[in-house]
């Protein structure tokens, strides 16, 4: 899909080592499909361009998202953190798509956030263009969250291990919080094995399916 009309883009983070997963999350299966997978196809369904940024197991991952039509981008210096690595993916999205409107900054390790709430987003971002749209995270802005191009040379400069967290609290003033409780949206962050097993079963009023 061309960007150059100012539609946004899902820019989905899978480069996490997952070391207290104790495998490679990435490929842990839910609803018989890998995780990273189950959330790019989440991304797809917005109907917007989708670019995956990898990191570590780049080589494992990646052929899973071979037959989707989405971007995939290695980032080499995964380890620095996922500050670093979210501001290679804008950075990116910069330069590949130098016109888009937005970049809407969701994880892989939430799989279960079901089919509502990234519409939601996007909705939200095309009603207030100029503002920011986040996720209530226990009160506070946290991702999935959209990001219009005023803020991509604020996310291209990040470093470190936090991603957007100080930004969003800077500009706190301009963020629309939206409740994933009213788009039926299970935030759980599948760190470990035992997040993985909490996950099997989808949040109530779901319809997504594998």
């Amino acid at each position: 899909m061309n960007t150059a009309d100012g539609t946004p883009m899902i820019l989905l983070l899978a480069a996490g080592e997952g070391a207290r997963f104790g495998g490679i999350k990435q490929l842990a299966p839910l609803d018989g499909e890998p995780m990273v997978r189950r959330s790019a196809r989440q991304a797809l369904a917005c109907g917007v361009p989708v670019r995956v940024l990898l990191g570590a197991h780049a080589d494992a991952v990646a052929p899973v998202l071979a037959d989707l039509p989405l971007e995939v981008q290695v980032h080499p210096d995964w380890s620095r953190g996922m500050g670093d690595s979210l501001a290679a993916g804008v950075r990116a999205v910069q330069a590949r798509h130098p016109h888009t409107g937005g970049v809407l900054v969701t994880l892989a390790d939430q799989p279960r956030i079901g089919p509502r709430l990234l519409p939601a987003l996007l909705q939200a971002h095309a009603r207030t263009p100029d503002r920011i749209i986040a996720t209530a995270l226990d009160g506070r802005a946290g991702p999935p969250a959209l990001f219009p191009r005023d803020d991509f040379a604020a996310l291209a400069a990040l470093t470190g291990a936090h991603g957007a967290r100080a930004l969003l609290q800077r500009e706190a003033a301009r963020v629309t919080l939206l409740d994933p409780r009213d788009h039926d949206a299970d935030l759980l962050d599948i760190d470990t094995p035992a997040d993985l097993a909490r996950a099997t079963c989808p949040p109530a009023g779901t319809t997504d399916r594998p």
